[in-house]
């Protein structure tokens, strides 16, 4: 399978986890309980990378009907989802250290956030053009770091809602 038909697997998996995420503050507001402030950000930063990983998994098929350069079909996408992504990470780490939200799984969040900030980044060099120049590979890599902690999110939103 080739980078560019990997990004159809990645936004399938994407509407998954963004619907799954869904479940489970259905179920939440269901039964009655209230929300926590780390189930919303949780639920918030799935919904969110989701989103991004959906919208800038299919753009490379959008822009290629627009342009043959490597430069706006995988340039554009890469950079605007490694700014989201890093944002949104960024963002996370604050406000987790901010309302001391408990880490559930810190043997492995930790090197998965370090991995999917690290690949990011990458991946906004290589879509500016100046490392890898707008290598495909890097962007499903990169998409591939930020499921794996959606969902490490993900099973520590199901384990808040368990306790």
């Amino acid at each position: 399978m080739s980078p560019e038909d990997s990004l159809f697997s990645i936004a399938e998996i994407s509407i998954g986890l963004a619907g799954f995420s869904g479940l489970v503050a259905a179920f939440v507001q269901h039964s009655g309980q209230p929300w926590r402030a780390d189930q919303k950000a949780r639920i918030v930063i799935l919904i969110a990378l989701s989103f991004g990983m959906i919208v800038s998994s299919l753009a490379p098929y959008a822009l290629s009907g627009v342009s043959t350069s490597p430069a706006v079909v995988f340039g554009a996408p890469m950079i605007v989802f490694s700014v989201l992504t890093i944002s949104l990470l960024v963002h996370w780490i604050v406000i987790s250290r901010k309302f001391g939200f408990t880490l559930q799984f810190p043997y492995l969040s930790i090197p998965v956030l370090i991995g999917a900030v690290s690949l990011q980044v990458l991946s906004l060099l290589s879509g500016l053009g100046w490392i890898w120049p707008y290598s495909p590979t890097i962007l499903v890599f990169g998409f591939l770091t930020v499921l794996m902690f959606g969902a490490i999110v993900f099973m520590a939103l199901l384990q808040s809602v368990w306790q």
